[in-house]
């Protein structure tokens, strides 16, 4: 065999072993790409845990991040998040949002109703990793805590207020329930953005007890309305009437002996005016001009 020959199948001989090593590097490659990097979106921040469970830390910046391909990261989502129950709906759990059946409360009257609400709320980034350790991932504290907390305190504010105010007034209801979720969730790094009672459903037996009670409320209402009117225009023509007699007596008190002569001779003045009359003091000899008095010119004449 010459040297040639020797060569072609030597080399023909190593190349099979050389493909295991090949695939093999090329996998750690992949492993390394995939666990030694990760990326972070807007709005999230990971909290990264080492292999024996020890936490590492956490980061809020968003961009491309290495790491050990033996650390794992936990995401929890700090944009805001909706736990919304509402009739009908089954219990789902997602991240920081969940969803379920209506919440059943019984009012300060001791009525009994099912309210759909809706809390829209916000995590601080700095309490993510507190809450990884004490709850695990977010859909486990969502589902463990805040959900319930929603429930819990829908029912224990319900008690403050009765059924009229729940009928007609669920806006004072659902402030006292924003106002108790975020006094509530204050140390937990959460954010209250809103809470919406959407719905407040009574029996129909209460409500309609309700609707009856209202028009009689209405019928009550519009004669006390009647009423005041009436008394108010009694009111008016009493006084009208009072302003009529004291300027009458006032008039009256002025009206004296002069005063009422005066006023005789002033409109037989007037009247003088006209070439018909002629008024001179009382006591005197009047005179009447009647006409042209050109007759009377020749009497005194003669």
């Amino acid at each position: 065999m010459d040297t040639t020959e020797f060569k072609e199948r030597f080399s023909k001989a190593k190349k099979p072993a050389a493909l295991p090593v090949i695939v093999i590097a090329v996998i750690v490659g992949i492993f390394i790409m995939f666990h030694c990097f990760y990326t972070q979106d807007i709005g999230e921040v990971i909290v990264l845990r080492n292999w024996d469970g020890k936490i590492l830390g956490a980061t809020t910046e968003t961009g491309l991040h290495v790491k050990s391909p033996l650390v794992k990261t936990i995401s929890y989502d700090v944009r805001n998040m909706l736990i919304n129950f509402y009739s009908d709906a089954e219990y789902s759990y997602n991240g920081g949002s969940a969803q379920g059946p209506d919440v059943t409360i019984n009012d300060k009257s001791g009525a009994k109703a099912d309210i759909d609400i809706q809390v829209v709320y916000s995590l601080d980034p700095n309490y993510a990793e507190t809450l990884y350790k004490e709850y695990g991932t977010q859909t486990n504290y969502t589902q463990s805590y805040l959900s319930n907390d929603v429930r819990s305190v829908a029912r224990e504010t319900s008690g403050k207020f009765d059924t009229i105010t729940m009928l007609t007034d669920r806006g004072q209801y659902t402030d006292a329930v924003e106002k108790a979720l975020t006094e509530k969730w204050a140390d937990h790094g959460l954010t209250v953005e809103q809470v919406s009672v959407q719905d407040v459903r009574y029996p129909d037996e209460i409500t309609s007890r309700y609707a009856t009670a209202q028009a009689a409320e209405i019928d009550k209402q519009t004669a006390l309305n009647k009423q005041e009117t009436a008394k108010v225009d009694a009111e008016t023509k009493k006084i009208n009437a009072q302003a009529d007699a004291d300027a009458n007596a006032i008039l009256t008190k002025s009206l004296t002996r002069e005063v009422i002569e005066q006023h005789y001779i002033d409109a037989l003045t007037e009247i003088g005016k006209s070439g018909n009359l002629v008024v001179v003091p009382e006591g005197s000899t009047p005179m009447v001009n009647v006409g042209n008095i050109g007759s009377q010119d020749n009497v005194s004449g003669n």
